[in-house]
């Protein structure tokens, strides 16, 4: 279970994937691309440019969803493909939060609050990760979760342009939301990997 649909139709997915395709963009590159523009997101927050930084990083969040679909479209998926993909993502993750708490513990800000929200929504998000890589390692498949990356990326986005644009208390709501939401994700995650496991054995 999931908060937000992960798929859309294989057809719409197809036709956006060849139409990416035709601009001679390969999947690797709309994963550098999506990598980059998280970079630039992470620089403007840490300068204090919390809503630039947000509608840069959820923008660069769209090139998530086309290296996938052009990778199928074009017959170019593969296992390196997937796993370069995975780690832009996590870099990218990491790189917007840990610019979060470079700001909020700046002489200009100092919050400390903002920063143990952002530390801890960094930690549950890397369990969320590591949970669902250890199970695969065993043969449990789970990709399935309350707060998978799509769910992270649009709170933390959205906190950032709203606590940049509104009021900053936005941005420590959707960082304690983001928080919590991990590090449940990661325990709903090692429950998922022990039923799966625990059926393969027979037990």
């Amino acid at each position: 279970m999931s908060l937000l649909p992960h798929s859309i139709s294989s057809d719409v997915s197809g036709r956006v994937g060849r139409a990416v395709a035709r601009t001679g963009l390969t999947p690797n590159a709309l994963t550098v691309l999506g990598l980059g523009g998280a970079g630039a997101a992470a620089a403007l927050i840490s300068l204090g440019w919390l809503w630039q930084g947000g509608a840069v990083f959820l923008a660069a969040s769209l090139f998530d969803l086309l290296d996938g679909a052009v990778a199928r479209a074009t017959g170019r998926a593969s296992d390196w493909g997937g796993f370069f993909d995975a780690v832009c993502d996590r870099l990218a993750d990491f790189a917007v939060l840990f610019a979060v708490v470079v700001w909020a513990s700046g002489e200009g800000a100092s919050d400390r609050g903002l920063v143990i929200a952002a530390a801890v929504a960094m930690f549950g998000g890397m369990l969320v990760s590591y949970t669902r890589s250890k199970a695969g390692e065993f043969g449990a498949r789970i990709r399935s979760g309350l707060g998978t990356r799509a769910e992270r990326t649009v709170i933390i986005g959205a906190g950032l342009v709203l606590g940049g644009a509104v009021d900053l208390e936005a941005l420590r709501i959707c960082l304690y939301i983001l928080a919590v939401l991990a590090c449940l994700t990661a325990l709903q995650r090692c429950y998922l990997a022990w039923a799966a496991l625990r059926g393969a054995r027979g037990d």
